[in-house]
């Protein structure tokens, strides 16, 4: 059967998600842009056991493609049958978007396949990570997950931005795919031999790269033994992704408790040291993040992937917030640093010198603000680039 037109208006895109907070602002993100892209689009709740989804087959009649994120898809049954094998008998195409950096989750696949499936990605590293090391052949594409309406503001004045509650949000968890740090460095310090110190070199070799794909980093200590174990690299790269990411928000929080921020996290209590004038919450939801980010002057960000736009700078955008950013070659792209945004890196002063400046100079601040807010309805950033879903749902 040939698959449906995206143009067809009595098709609809369907998203298919679990209960869960971040897939309900993804699903929310890509609704309304369905909605002023003119495609007809709807959202279904999954059930949370996978055998029992018959939603997804109710949806096939009018469905011109079906999107899930992560593996949500691939564990899903109608009635006694695979969902992937009933939607490729209805000529319905199936997309698995992965949220994550696809190291994360691809061993917990199973019946996903080039034929049955289509992969969308988060960065253009994310996709090519994929293609080369698990799926060379499937069709692919990528976009960030977009702004959310509830961080746009309609306009941004000097007064209303001076009188914000928030000189800056620190909003980063510490708890990553494989666990808390500790459960991090355990799975580091259960590798072979043989790995375990290339591992290691390799967690301080992309600490502190901001340009490159993490797995430039590990083949670059060329590990023995690397890819004769299924799954094994993967894992490798999953350390390694972790690592890097606990040390990094370690050091931004150790720098920014210094100043009179607000600080988001969800178990960050257990490791800062010191006091400061900054405050903590733990267990902010990504929704109230959100509808925060109009009360601050400033949201530092950081993603797990070099070139990644990540969902948080899009809505700082949106919210007329200096974005605090990482000093990446996608961001260099977009952003000039000390005009429209603030670029930062982990060898230098330069994180401390943006939470100083917007602390302690709001004039300076809202003019480095105001010029990101004039990017918000950049084509690249307006919607990330979901327009590249619908090209693949064709």
């Amino acid at each position: 059967m040939n698959n449906p037109d995206p143009t067809d208006p009595k098709k609809y895109l369907y998203f298919a998600r679990v209960p869960h907070s971040s897939e309900a602002v993804v699903g929310e993100n890509l609704l309304e842009f369905c909605s002023q892209a003119g495609v007809p689009a709807r959202e279904v709740i999954l059930n949370l056991d996978g055998r029992l989804r018959s939603e997804l087959g109710e949806c096939l009649p009018d469905a011109l493609a079906i999107v899930g994120c992560n593996w949500h898809l691939d564990h899903s049954c109608v009635g006694d049958r695979i969902f992937l094998d009933v939607a490729a008998e209805a000529g319905v195409p199936v997309i698995q978007w992965f949220l994550d950096y696809p190291s994360a989750h691809w061993t917990e696949f199973v019946y996903s396949t080039a034929a049955n499936s289509r992969y969308l990605f988060e960065s253009a590293y994310c996709e090519a990570y994929f293609r080369k090391f698990i799926m060379p052949d499937c069709r692919s594409s990528w976009t960030p997950t977009g702004p959310n309406r509830h961080a746009r503001v309609g306009e941004l004045t000097p007064a209303a931005f001076r009188a914000r509650e928030f000189r800056s949000l620190v909003p980063l968890n510490l708890r990553r795919i494989f666990g808390t740090p500790e459960e991090i460095e355990w799975k580091r310090a259960s590798l072979p031999d043989a790995l375990r110190a290339p591992v290691t070199e390799a967690i301080e070799i992309a600490c502190g790269d901001l340009q490159e794909p993490v797995e430039t980093a590990l083949l670059a200590v060329s590990p023995p033994g690397l890819m004769e174990e299924s799954g094994l690299f993967h894992h490798c790269i999953q350390i390694v992704l972790d690592a890097v990411q606990v040390r990094r928000r370690l050091k931004i929080f150790a720098v920014a408790q210094e100043f009179p921020v607000l600080l988001q996290s969800d178990i960050a209590s257990s490791y800062l040291k010191g006091s400061g004038p900054a405050r903590l919450e733990e267990g902010v939801s990504m929704e109230e993040t959100i509808r925060r980010m109009p009360r601050a002057m400033s949201v530092v960000s950081l993603t797990h992937v070099n070139d990644h736009v990540h969902n948080r700078t899009l809505n700082g955008l949106n919210a007329g917030a200096v974005n605090i950013i990482e000093d990446s070659r996608i961001h260099r792209r977009i952003f000039r640093h000390g005009e429209n945004a603030l670029l930062f890196r982990y060898d230098d002063d330069s994180l401390k010198e943006a939470l100083a400046l917007v602390c302690g100079s709001p004039e300076r601040a809202f003019r480095i603000a105001e010029a990101g807010f004039a990017l918000r309805d950049d084509p690249r950033l307006r919607f990330g680039r979901l327009n590249r879903l619908l090209d693949l749902a064709k």
